[in-house]
């Protein structure tokens, strides 16, 4: 097999000498582009090989780690997101390799595919907001928290707790959302629809009025379909498994306003966001445009790459400066 792989790399070699370019000629030899140049990085000396620039630093496999073990919940794309916050740019797969070599992953299932697809996608922050309630125990009574959400950046934009839910609490959360966001400034064209099921407080004529002269525009789920607010149901699911269950019953209402709002803080600057590339939900609002942020994430990577080759390189430079032979 060694001799096989010699004489590819010496037929490529001599055709690349001939000018005939090298994907020629594996093509001719029915061999892999990667194959061939792993081959060829496995014959060069110690000292010549191109430093890979996806091998992980020590420091860099010391943070995962850290942060695992003070949070052994993290998943291993929670764990990227969290150190890019801190400056160290890793990826899912990496931070995943490097908990599985030490036998800290932890087996998980996916969620089904939803069986129909949102009616819109927004472009923009502020383009389609979608507001929900659901149901708290306090002191063992049931309160209500509403919310409304930012459907671009999932970013939670308004919220309260309430004792019951009439067209009353909709229309005030709708209008503190509105402010909140200066959209008073903007012209009623650029203001967001609101997604709301039809419950009765939604479909109110009071509340159509209202929401009309906010310069809303109000846009009802259709029946029986949840998956036209998924992003607001999804986000309830997110709270209630890392809060609302944890504490089950709350013992006050100022506790529970307090414990929400630090839960929501923390969710939209803190907690990085799969649908949004690992950044949070505050990030992604702020920058405003879906393409600009994988554009940083981008940069964010290549520079991550561009330290560990650096990296690696000097390691090589010494430990060949350091070598018995050298201080012979």
């Amino acid at each position: 097999m060694s001799s096989q792989k010699a004489g590819v790399i010496e037929a490529v070699r001599s055709g690349k000498a001939q000018g005939v370019p090298i994907t020629q000629t594996l093509q001719q030899l029915g061999l892999p582009r990667s194959s061939y140049y792993r081959w060829g990085q496995a014959r060069l000396p110690e000292g010549e090989r191109f430093p890979s620039p996806w091998r992980l630093r020590p420091e860099e496999q010391a943070a995962i780690l850290a942060l695992k073990q003070a949070e052994p919940w993290l998943s291993p794309r929670t764990i990227s997101g969290r150190l890019r916050q801190q400056g160290v740019v890793v990826s899912p797969s990496s931070a995943y390799r490097v908990l599985k070599a030490e036998g800290w992953v932890e087996p998980a299932t996916l969620r089904e595919k939803p069986w129909d697809e949102p009616r819109y996608e927004p472009f923009r922050p502020n383009q389609l907001w979608g507001a929900d309630w659901s149901l708290l125990r306090i002191a063992s009574v049931r309160w209500y928290l509403l919310t409304v959400i930012d459907y671009f950046s999932r970013l939670m934009v308004a919220w309260t707790v309430v004792p019951t839910v009439t067209q009353r609490e909709v229309q005030a959360l709708v209008a503190v959302a509105v402010l909140d966001e200066h959209l008073d400034q903007v012209p009623p064209a650029q203001r967001p629809k609101v997604r709301l099921d039809r419950g009765a407080p939604n479909t109110a004529t009071v509340t159509k009025e209202v929401l009309h002269d906010l310069g809303l525009l109000l846009s009802l789920a259709r029946p029986h379909r949840p998956t036209d607010n998924a992003r607001q149901e999804r986000w309830y699911r997110t709270l209630k498994q890392e809060e609302v269950y944890v504490m089950a019953d709350y013992p006050s209402i100022e506790v529970a306003r307090e414990s929400l709002g630090r839960y929501i803080e923390f969710y939209n600057t803190q907690r990085p966001h799969q649908a949004l590339w690992g950044f949070t939900p505050g990030e992604a609002h702020r920058v405003g445009n879906h393409t600009r942020l994988r554009e940083h994430l981008r940069g964010l990577q290549a520079q991550a790459r561009e330290e560990r080759r650096r990296y690696w390189r000097e390691q090589e430079l010494l430990n060949q400066h350091l070598s018995p032979q050298n201080l012979s």
